[in-house]
């Protein structure tokens, strides 16, 4: 198990997007002292990477997430170290010009956002692609979520409350969520969120590369990583009420999955009395036609239909190309059943049964590599 000191840390570095923000700007001693506050940063890197470094620990899942979180906190380092040679150091977010094809700007109250292009648009809301101004190369990539009309900006509230609250546990699984670095109000009233932009492809943008359906060893992987997400939201209480292909993203270098777009997500039904708030005619579950209470078992059933669809299979009678192995066809087919209590109730229970079926069906774990 991953202990505190080390999740904590993590989420540090997910904040950070400068190497300023990781080590600090410290106040006792010259930024023009270059000498001086080398040695104050390098105190502080040996500090940390004692904590990071995956020698540290003896756990695999504890090796893994550190490996991670150290590579991270080495490429801080290596930036600082750069900024102080170049006299850049403490400068604060204005050290670095906007550059030509900067579309527009945007400045809050913790830093500005030069934005360079749109990523993806939605029905609520446009999400745009930037870097963070003062930024250190590519942890300063951002994504801005502007929503289109300022009577939505409830759904976005309730986005950046959900993504803060489950940040707030400071857990490993906040790996498969995105992070909010800000949030700002325009002149007209509408609502953005300032994310670190996602490494990684949406399912839509898989089905693209592989047409014919992604082969049946990787949705393994796929499968596990969102199973653990949906697990971790559901023991905070949450439901997520939106998973469809376009929400699942992919890293594919480490097989890193990301769970986005809590737009929809509901907090606590039993206890709050919220209801559904959106319905997506292809991965929603019956109950949301309904008007029934969401459950747990609301998600797993969408989760089933976006598993099929990158299989190559085909969403409105839940078949699958006739190469993917029976038992993954049963145990998906489990996930879309029409009726909520006879689907999978626990994301966790179903996690460690697709680890047992993924050992019944390709043998001893190996890492193989997801081509994209």
């Amino acid at each position: 198990m991953v202990n505190e000191e080390l999740t904590v840390l993590y989420n540090r570095l997910e904040q950070a997007t400068s190497a300023e923000d990781m080590f600090g700007i410290p106040e006792n001693v010259r930024l023009d002292d270059k000498e001086a506050l080398s040695n104050i940063l390098k105190e502080i890197y040996h500090r940390l990477a004692k904590i990071l470094h995956p020698d540290m620990h003896t756990d695999v899942e504890s090796k893994e997430f550190s490996s991670e979180c150290f590579t991270k906190l080495q490429s801080f380092y290596n930036k600082a170290l750069l900024k102080i040679e170049k006299g850049l150091y403490g400068q604060g977010y204005n050290d670095f010009s906007e550059s030509e094809d900067t579309e527009f700007v945007i400045t809050t109250a913790k830093r500005k956002y030069n934005i360079r292009n749109t990523l993806a648009q939605g029905d609520l809301s446009t999400v745009y692609g930037g870097t963070a101004v003062g930024g250190d190369g590519e942890v300063g990539k951002i994504a801005i979520k502007l929503v289109e009309d300022p009577a939505d900006n409830d759904l976005i509230q309730n986005e950046i409350s959900i993504i803060k609250y489950f940040a707030s546990e400071g857990s490993i699984y906040n790996k498969h969520l995105p992070t909010v670095l800000d949030e700002f109000k325009t002149k007209e009233g509408q609502m953005g969120i300032v994310f670190r932009q996602v490494d990684g492809y949406d399912s839509y943008s898989v089905r693209e590369k592989y047409k014919d359906g992604i082969p049946q060893r990787h949705i393994i992987w796929i499968f596990r990583r969102a199973l653990s997400i949906i697990g971790y939201a559901h023991s905070r209480g949450v439901i997520h009420g939106n998973i469809e292909p376009a929400h699942i993203m992919v890293r594919p270098k480490d097989h890193n999955l990301y769970l986005i777009d809590w737009c929809y997500a509901i907090w606590k039904p039993k206890s709050t009395g919220q209801g559904f708030k959106c319905y997506n005619e292809d991965y929603s579950p019956p109950e949301v036609a309904e008007k029934k209470p969401p459950i747990p078992a609301s998600d797993l059933y969408s989760l089933g239909k976006c598993m099929i669809f990158l299989l190559g299979g085909n969403i409105k009678t839940n078949s699958m190309p006739k190469e993917v192995d029976d038992r993954i066809q049963r145990f998906i087919k489990f996930f879309v059943k029409e009726s909520a209590v006879q689907r999978p109730q626990d994301a966790w229970e179903m996690y460690h049964k697709l680890d047992d079926l993924r050992k019944d069906v390709f043998g001893p774990h190996q890492f193989v590599e997801f081509v994209l």
